[in-house]
Parts: C-alpha cells; structure tokens; sequence
C-alpha cells in the first residue's frame, strides 16, 4: 500500500509539473492573441511534459499491472484506483473506512483550497501556475486521506 500510494503521489506531481509548462505555453499563446502582429513567439518546456510522460507512463504501467494481477480483470484494473485493495470482506470494510474518511476530507478541503485561491491576485506575478497548484492539490489530499485512514484501520 505503502508504495502504491507513493506512486500515485510521483504521477500527481509529474502531471502538475506538466500542466504548470503548459500554463506557460498558454501565457504566451494569449500574449500572440493579445497582440496579433507578428513576431508570434509561443514556448513550452518539453522536459516536464516528457518527464510525466515517461515516468508517469512507467508508474502508470506498474500500477495497472499490479492491480491487473490482484483484481484479475482488466477493466476492474484500468478503471479502480491502485490503493483499491480488497480480497476479502475485512479489507472492502477498511476500504469503506477510508473512502468515507476521504469524503469527508474533501468536504473541509474545498472551501479551505477556494479560500486559498483569494490569494491569487497577490501572488500572480510571482507564482502564475498557482490555480494549477490548488487544482492538483484536491487529489493529493483526498488519497493522502485514503492512505492514512486505510493505514488506521489495517
């Protein structure tokens, strides 16, 4: 479990590294907008959008294997999250546990990270890719919810 919720974490930080490059690439896609004339000048940084590729593809691939092995079915495997783990009705319990403890996280999440978003007018010059950051973060907290609260009850 412990490494499953590891991997879920390196694949929504590759992923946000990644849309925080393709934010950029709209920045200058709105400034070509803005100002029709040329010379039109739109840049993306391919390393992070290579890096969530690759060893998010990777990540994504080892997950889906091990899930595939455990669930024996294909779709169960593609479609349930990795820290889905249950073979008997002692662990569909705990994963009961954890998925309302995880709601009800998100419950106190939301309007926590909509708060945080009255800061983006302060900070929008220095940190521009903020919203993508509070975006990224509803994932982050609600499996992090999961991981602890199934860790609880194991």
């Amino acid at each position: 479990m412990n490494q499953k919720f590891l991997m879920s974490v390196g694949i929504f930080v590759l992923f946000a590294w990644g849309m925080i490059a393709f934010y950029y690439a709209q920045m200058d896609f709105a400034e070509v907008l803005k100002n029709p004339e040329p010379p039109w000048e739109v840049t993306i940084n391919a390393t992070p959008i290579f890096a969530a590729l690759v060893i998010g593809g990777i990540l994504s691939a080892t997950l889906f294997m091990k899930s595939k092995k455990k669930n024996k079915s294909i779709a169960k495997a593609f479609f349930l999250p990795p820290e889905f783990e249950e073979s008997d009705e002692r662990e569909q319990e705990i994963t009961a546990k954890a998925c309302r403890a995880s709601y009800v996280t998100m419950w106190y999440t939301f309007p926590i990270l909509t708060a945080l978003m009255l800061f983006y007018p302060f900070i929008s010059e220095s940190v521009p890719y903020y919203p993508v950051i509070i975006v990224m973060l509803f994932p982050l907290v609600q499996s992090t919810a999961y991981f602890l609260s199934w860790k609880k009850y194991y």
